[in-house]
């Protein structure tokens, strides 16, 4: 898609640029005109809006699933683990309790 907005704005330039070359020259009389400038814009504008218009096939992808074990953190030195309930809180904890 990124690439596609380049090219349409480099083109949408050279188009520009091609444009200003009209008006350039030793004399330029405002009642001649410019019969024909509005082609090549028109022409690079219907291509860039065609490419545009097209449908695009999108894929969606599911994200992967990663299962973490938990980490077991052993007890400090004369403890271990024990679940308690909070009396506070009344929440289920796991405190080190002295062997």
């Amino acid at each position: 898609m990124k690439n596609k907005i380049l090219v349409a704005l480099l083109l949408a330039a050279a188009a520009t640029s091609s444009m200003a070359q009209w008006h350039r020259g030793p004399v330029y009389h405002y009642h001649y005109g410019c019969g024909g400038c509005w082609v090549a814009p028109a022409l690079i504008g219907g291509v860039v809006g065609y490419e545009l218009a097209q449908p695009r096939t999108v894929v969606v992808e599911q994200p992967s699933v990663v299962v973490q074990q938990p980490i077991v953190q052993a007890p400090p030195v004369g403890y271990h683990w024990q679940e308690m309930i909070d009396p506070q809180t009344g929440l289920k904890k796991v405190v080190a309790v002295p062997n």
